[in-house]
């Protein structure tokens, strides 16, 4: 077989395995999209410690918002081979978002807008080469100082994401056990992004595409829900 024939093939296989990862990345958005952040709230009602701690734990899991960003930053601080580093700066700007969202009334449209250019700022590291180790290669010192400083910027954008949780607590829930199942459900969709990421660079030729596109689709479906 000639290796123009090959390459044919393997472009084909390629552009099959984009439809298929992008349709269901697509079709994982769609129960979440019906819910919204709706009916965390019922597992708080009994006001017990277990029950909070579930409430926190499904509440990011029903919003686009914190689920697409809690994804695609697994996703982006694999790529960039920071996952610890990256997953202590979120930490902190959870906590610290949520802590200041309880003791000091904030405006929730201000929160909101925080949470979009969040989601825009990450998707465009997604969709970017250079945040991605493997594809960075030569001036290893200029990438790293703007990859520590994306860490930071990210860290700090997290802090809308905290506050808005804070807001969102249901009225019978324990604050410690919501933040608590919070921070659990955050790890999980954190981990699960970075799977994704390993996946990618493991078994697709071109992973960039790929994640370009689930990047995509992520800013659209927040964007429209």
């Amino acid at each position: 077989m000639s290796t123009k024939a090959s390459q044919s093939i393997a472009s084909k296989n390629l552009t099959s395995k984009t439809v298929i990862i992008s349709g269901l990345a697509l079709l994982s958005l769609l129960p979440t999209l019906a819910f919204s952040h709706s009916g965390h709230d019922l597992l708080a009602t009994d006001a017990a410690f277990i029950s909070s701690i579930l409430s926190g734990i499904t509440h990011p899991l029903t919003g686009l918002d914190h689920l697409m960003l809690a994804l695609g930053m697994g996703m982006l601080l694999t790529q960039m081979h920071s996952f610890k580093k990256g997953f202590a700066s979120l930490g902190v700007g959870l906590v610290v978002g949520f802590a200041l969202s309880l003791s000091v009334s904030l405006n929730p449209m201000f929160i909101e807008y925080g949470i979009l250019f969040s989601i825009v700022a990450l998707t465009t590291a997604l969709m970017s080469r250079y945040f991605n180790n493997s594809l960075n290669q030569s001036n290893k010192a200029s990438v790293k100082t703007w990859h520590n400083l994306a860490i930071i910027g990210f860290g700090a954008l997290a802090t809308f994401h905290g506050a808005a949780h804070a807001i969102e607590i249901p009225a019978s829930s324990y604050t410690a056990g919501f933040f608590t199942g919070m921070i659990i459900a955050m790890l999980g969709l954190y981990t699960i992004g970075k799977g994704v990421a390993i996946y990618l660079n493991h078994h697709l030729q071109d992973s960039l595409i790929v994640q370009r596109v689930i990047a995509g689709f992520g800013l659209c479906a927040v964007l429209l829900s």
